[in-house]
């Protein structure tokens, strides 16, 4: 039987079957944009002709730069606004939350369904089995306009990750490990992920596998569903994985935490689509209950969602995160694309959630980031150095 990749891609196409290399054009489920594409896509949209879109489902979100630090962002937002409604598109603009987040929460996502969104981390929608592809703001007019998606089908790399995590790492390591270790044989290819530990893990877990892979070169990553029995490429041993860390200025760029360790920090980080989902801020409330954050050392937390807000406030998290000094932003992309909500001077070194860190990330060129996990980051935060958990 070929594998769940090509199988899905032939439905999508409407093939008999499709192989790696082949060209095809796949109907697609859902579109995704925000205001981090937004301008570029919406001058592409006009260049073409203003054509009606014709994609199933389109949905954006403001979460990058909202609510709007500048009077540009703001002006962008209104034109967003009645470009969605003109063309029937579901814009979130109340501060709902990080696009790959709520599409999550408020809308159905399948095994097998197409996605391709004008954001790099569309592959977050790989926890369900869903095949989503990331694609420029230029390469999503097409899609819009056509309801379908011309791409090169890409060849699967199956992973069995096995056993058991040993205490104190989390989902954040898992990817960076795989990353570590198989950087080369993934890099242009579709992540399947299997095993036993694939099982147990949450779907926030998958969650924050898929949403980091793309940053490891891959074309796409996803889950595969229960039931799916391949044969994998390759086989991680889950008691092998020990805290990572990313170390400026690539987001591949893998070390052991260990070999930081000490290393002063003046900026703490953690939320948004990467590590902004329930459990995560569970770890750091942990962490943080009857401490407090180092004095040299700023923290900022950022719900993915207003759901995972809300939570928070019920489950008395909020109130833990406060007291203990941390800062916590209203839901979306939070400090990540560098808009605001604690953007870093040249001096700044920092330890974050993030998902990337090359050079003016997070604000200025000099700043120093240093991505983790949840856990790592906010032990980190009340030491004022990086720490192994």
């Amino acid at each position: 039987m070929a594998k769940y990749l090509y199988r899905q891609l032939a439905k999508a196409s409407k093939s008999g079957d499709v192989n790696p290399g082949q060209e095809v054009y796949l109907n697609v489920d859902m579109a995704l944009g925000h205001d981090g594409t937004g301008p570029a896509l919406l001058e592409q949209w006009k260049q073409s002709g203003h054509k009606k879109i014709k994609c199933k489902k389109v949905i954006f979100a403001l979460d990058h730069a909202f609510p709007a630090p500048t009077v540009k962002d703001r002006k962008f937002h209104k034109e967003f606004s009645e470009f969605s409604n003109e063309m029937g598109c579901y814009l979130y603009k109340h501060g709902e939350g990080v696009i790959h987040q709520v599409v999550a929460e408020e809308h159905s996502l399948w095994p097998g369904m197409i996605i391709v969104g004008a954001d790099g981390h569309v592959a977050t929608a790989g926890a369900f089995g869903a095949i989503a592809f990331s694609v420029t703001s230029e390469k999503i007019i097409p899609v819009l306009e056509s309801g379908q998606f011309k791409t090169i089908v890409p060849e699967q790399v199956t992973i069995a990750i096995q056993g058991k995590l040993p205490k104190n790492v989390l989902p954040r390591d898992i990817v960076l490990h795989l990353i570590k270790e198989l950087q080369e044989e993934i890099k242009g290819k579709a992540v399947a992920l299997t095993g036993s530990l694939m099982d147990e893990l949450s779907l926030a877990g998958k969650m924050c596998i898929c949403n980091y892979l793309p940053e490891g070169g891959v074309a796409t990553a996803f889950v595969l569903p229960k039931g799916e029995d391949e044969k994998p490429d390759y086989i991680i041993q889950a008691e092998e994985i020990e805290p990572l860390i990313a170390v400026p200025p690539s987001p591949t760029s893998i070390n052991k935490v260990k070999e930081l360790e000490g290393t002063k920090i003046s900026a703490a980080i953690a939320g948004g689509c990467s590590a902004g989902r329930l459990e995560d801020m569970q770890v750091i409330a942990e962490v943080l209950t009857g401490k407090k954050i180092h004095p040299s050392v700023t923290f900022v937390v950022t719900p993915a969602s207003r759901k995972v807000q809300d939570s928070m406030e019920t489950m008395g998290l909020s109130k833990i995160i406060r007291e203990a000094g941390a800062l916590i932003m209203p839901p979306g992309c939070g400090s990540c694309p560098g808009k605001h909500f604690g953007v870093l001077d040249d001096d700044d070194v920092a330890v974050t959630t993030t998902i990337r860190n090359n050079p003016g990330r997070i604000g200025a060129e000099g700043a120093r980031i240093y991505l983790t996990s949840p856990l790592t980051v906010a032990i980190s935060a009340i030491n004022g150095k990086i720490t192994v958990p």
